[in-house]
This record gives C-alpha cells, sequence and structure tokens, in this order.
C-alpha cells in the first residue's frame, strides 16, 4: 500500500525553515551557480540530472565540445556534463565565500531551484542506470565485486530477483557504502533545505513548469531565450509494480523515511504498484549490448589509465635526467673553469691550445 495518496500538482511547497540566504550553504558541494543570471541550481542525481546540467551549461556559455572531448567512464557523449573539472566560470557554493554566498537569496532576484522525484522510483531507476545496463564507472569500477551485482537479465524474473537483492543489499548492514553514493543518498540529504534559500522545488513530472518559471526569471534578468531540457534514455525498462514486493517496499520505505516523510503528499504509489507492463525481447536484447559496452568502455578506460601512468612517470624520469645532466654540465663548466685559472696559466700557448680543445671536445 501506499504511503500517502494525496496528489499534488505544481510547485512543491517550500520548507517553513529556509533560510533567507546562503550565508550557511558553505558545505553544498552539488550545487552550481551561474551568477550572470542569478540561478542556482543544487542538483539531487536521477532527477533529470543529466538535462538539467546540459541546461546549466547551456546558461553558462559551457563549450560542449570541451566535456565531449574527455576521456573517461562516460558511457555516452551526454554523461560527460558530469565531469566538474571541465564546467568554467560555474562554481559550487562551496567555492564562495561567505560574503558572496550572501548575496544568494530570493529577496535579491535570485533563482534557486531543486528537483525531487519518489524515492523508491528513483532507487528503480539509478539501479538500471547503473547497475543492470553495466554503467562502466559503477558495475565495472567502483561496485564491480558486489555480491549483489545483476546477471544480465534473460526474463523478468531475472530483473525481479535481482533488483529485490540489491534493495535487500541497500536496507541491509553494508548499505552504507550505496547510500554515500549521490544516486542513491536520500534526496533530504542532497537538498540541504536548512541552509539552501530556495525559490522554486518541483517534483520530476513538473519541468514543463520549471522551465516556464526559468525562462521569466531570465527575461527579468534581460536574457530572454528559447530554453529546452534533452533527454537520454538510461532505463530500457518502464516501471512495474511487480518489482516493488512486500519486502522491497517495507525496504524502500525504511532507507528513504525522511524523504517520504517530507514529500510523500506528492505521490500515490497505489498507481505505480498497479502498473504491469510487458518488457519487450528487444529491451533485454538491449540491456546485454549496454553492459557489452559498458565492460569494453572500462576496459578501454583501465588501459587509458596504465598508459597515462606510464606517461606520467617516464616523464618524471626525463625530468630527473634532465635535472642532473644540467648539474654535471655545471659542474663540468666549474671544473673547466677551475682548470683554465688554475693550471693553465703560464703555459706556453701551443700547450694551453691543445688542453682547451681536450676539454672543449674537439
Amino acid at each position: 500500500m501506499s504511503v500517502r495518496s494525496a496528489q499534488v500538482r505544481g510547485r512543491v511547497e517550500l520548507s517553513g525553515a529556509r533560510p533567507q540566504d546562503a550565508t550557511d550553504a558553505g558545505s553544498v558541494w552539488n550545487s552550481m551557480v551561474v551568477p550572470r543570471c542569478k540561478v542556482v541550481f543544487v542538483n539531487v542525481s536521477k532527477n533529470a540530472s543529466t538535462s538539467l546540467k546540459w541546461l546549466t551549461a547551456e546558461l553558462s556559455g559551457q563549450d560542449p565540445a570541451v566535456f565531449h572531448s574527455v576521456m573517461g567512464l562516460a558511457p555516452t557523449r551526454q554523461q560527460t556534463i558530469h565531469r566538474r573539472a571541465s564546467w568554467v566560470g560555474v562554481p559550487k557554493l562551496t567555492e564562495l565565500d561567505a560574503d558572496a554566498r550572501a548575496e544568494i537569496s530570493p529577496d535579491n532576484g535570485w533563482f534557486v531551484f531543486g528537483v525531487i522525484r519518489d524515492p523508491r522510483l528513483r532507487a528503480w531507476s539509478a539501479w538500471q542506470s547503473k547497475f543492470l545496463v553495466g554503467n562502466p564507472r559503477h558495475a565495472w569500477h567502483k561496485f564491480r565485486d558486489a555480491p549483489w551485482m545483476p546477471r544480465v537479465p534473460r526474463d523478468d524474473d531475472d530483473v525481479v530477483a535481482d533488483f529485490a537483492r540489491f534493495v535487500e543489499a541497500l536496507g541491509g548492514p553494508g548499505g552504507q557504502a550505496l547510500l554515500g553514493d549521490s544516486h542513491f543518498k536520500p534526496q533530504t540529504d542532497l537538498l540541504n533545505e536548512d541552509v539552501v534559500p530556495y525559490s522554486h522545488l518541483y517534483e520530476v513530472s513538473e519541468l514543463p513548469l520549471l522551465l516556464a518559471d526559468l525562462r521569466t526569471h531570465l527575461e527579468a534578468q534581460g536574457l530572454p531565450g528559447t530554453y529546452a531540457l534533452t533527454r537520454e534514455n538510461e532505463t530500457p525498462l518502464s516501471v512495474a509494480g511487480r518489482v516493488f514486493g512486500a519486502d522491497v517496499l517495507e525496504a524502500l520505505n525504511g532507507v528513504y523515511a525522511r524523504d517520504i516523510e517530507r514529500f510523500g503528499h506528492l505521490w500515490d504509489f497505489d498507481k505505480v504498484l498497479a502498473k504491469d507492463p510487458a518488457w519487450s525481447p528487444e529491451a533485454f536484447r538491449d540491456i546485454a549490448g549496454r553492459v557489452a559496452t559498458g565492460q569494453r568502455i572500462a576496459d578501454l578506460a583501465q588501459g587509458a589509465d596504465h598508459l597515462r601512468a606510464e606517461v606520467r612517470e617516464l616523464e618524471a624520469g626525463r625530468r630527473a635526467d634532465a635535472r642532473q645532466v644540467a648539474r654535471l654540465e655545471a659542474r663540468v663548466a666549474d671544473l673547466e673553469a677551475a682548470l683554465q685559472r688554475r693550471t693553465l696559466r703560464g703555459l706556453p700557448g701551443a700547450v694551453a691550445g691543445r688542453v682547451r680543445k681536450t676539454f672543449s671536445g674537439t
């Protein structure tokens, strides 16, 4: 049964504890500040995160080619947007001093927003995109030895069983490693409503409203435009009530109790439990193909890491050799100078010339 079932549309009601400004938000690392637009986006992974980051990149004038050129574990071009080091002129709240953060306030014309989602659906989506389809970073690197890692599924039963094993681990004694990952961390932890002065919070189904509000804000800043959200299909299997068995639902409700307490009135989970879509054979072939691709990307990324390490080692050796050569050349020069001063004085010119030729190698 659903924890709550009252459906609420539109903007999410803001917390009564919302601060006036961002002075105390110096620890909010999952934030993106676009000063010229007076926009702050607090990112919650798996809540249209990729699309909203590309939108933020457009607002801040980033060059897409910079992201696309990144070598690493991103499985697609769209996913390269998550490499934070590639961003220019878009600081985190952690990178601003207290005086700069104090200027960030809805009362000062700032658009400060975040997006929330039913945490049970978010966990299902994150499990698919990070583990079921073999994301290179998560499935083949960060959690590759986890005993709950899903198999390449052959049918519905494999999916249902493997998602249940994952949720059991998520709610179990070793679940903290998973909950430390931003894709599974509770949204109340990521939003930091007690220190971030939100002007708007949106349920993920209300992204069109977000865009409309954002366009209105940008027009007021003298920055009109036709902004849109890109979309990438990271989850080949549509949500189905059969994956949320009683034990699974109980575990997820426990893990994400704070999210449900804060936002549960937005969702009618009974509607989710009633869904019973068929997963096509093509979807399972798609998953197998993505798993194979992800593994190969991980192989290539590992090989690239090894090559970079070798290059760094060779470069360090080259620099050490260059320093040693420079020291030896300086020592030879000192010895030559000393020899010329102490030994060659008074020698007949012809003898001195032969000695000089000997030392000069000519």
